[in-house]
């Protein structure tokens, strides 16, 4: 009974390490500031946004991510104004966005910092 109680107590520690460590790697879908708050802008860093126009509609249009550039972990951010519209944490992605609105695109490489694109949707 010990032994298994040590060992449901050592899995359930496990657990919230590794939990905890994805969550401090996430692009932060909470955040209401530009990606530059915390992370510096970087030169090194780029983001690109292509337009994948087979799948717009008549209210939308589809983008593909891209960061680049930089070293560590790889993040992307969607905000309009305060909102973060959509997020992901990975070099790359797409998003569908409405159109008729303008939207910022943050890329973050972690340890290196950040870039912006200001994107008006048409």
């Amino acid at each position: 009974m010990r032994k298994t109680v040590a060992t449901l107590a050592l899995i359930a520690v496990l657990a919230a390490g590794v939990v905890g460590a994805a969550s401090s790697a996430t692009a932060a879908p909470t955040k209401k500031k530009s990606c530059s708050t915390c992370h510096k802008t970087a030169a090194a860093v780029k983001v690109t946004v292509t337009r994948v126009a087979s799948l717009d509609t008549s209210d939308t249009a589809t983008y593909k991510i891209k960061v680049t550039g930089g070293k560590g972990i790889a993040a992307w951010a969607v905000l309009q104004g305060t909102t973060n519209v959509a997020h992901k944490t990975s070099k790359t992605g797409t998003v569908t966005l409405t159109k008729g609105q303008t939207y910022k695109v943050w890329a973050v490489k972690k340890g290196s910092g950040s870039k912006s694109k200001t994107i008006a949707v048409q």
